[in-house]
């Protein structure tokens, strides 16, 4: 009797083990962490966020304290009205189309990302000249 209730102990101590560790390495983490994004939803928010921060130190490039704050508050309400947004054409869209605002606000305030490398060399921009030291184009002609 005492070995029947071992041996069935032992069996059924063997399936919750087994039944312990399938479920703990399944649901455990989902359990501790809440919802834990898939690696295509993560790397999509951490471009969200990276275009954001992008806009907001282009804004705060601005001169004027007035522009800057109505353009900071622009930035905020336009990706609080997406924040809800499930349709992926709609999230894809509105991710393509501030990419090319962000890029345009930044050539307007003269914004240069410190991480990003300049491939043009010969660019008029990377002319450093002590008479004009803006780079603008001279009073003489270029072949004279």
């Amino acid at each position: 009797n005492i070995h029947q209730t071992i041996s069935m102990s032992s069996r059924h101590a063997g399936r919750a083990i087994v039944n312990r560790t399938r479920s703990g390495s399944r649901g455990g983490a989902r359990e501790k962490f809440g919802k834990i994004p898939s690696l295509k939803e993560f790397v999509h928010r951490q471009n969200v966020v990276r275009q954001y921060r992008g806009f907001l130190r282009s804004v705060n490039m601005l001169n004027d304290k007035t522009f800057e704050l109505q353009g900071r508050d622009e930035v905020r309400q336009q990706y609080r009205s997406m924040k809800d947004e499930t349709d992926k054409l709609s999230i894809s869209m509105a991710v393509k189309d501030g990419e090319r605002k962000l890029k345009d606000l930044r050539s307007m305030v003269g914004y240069v990302d410190p991480g990003q490398k300049n491939d043009d060399a010969d660019s008029w921009l990377n002319i450093r000249d002590e008479d004009d030291p803006r780079g603008r184009v001279g009073v003489a002609w270029p072949w004279e």
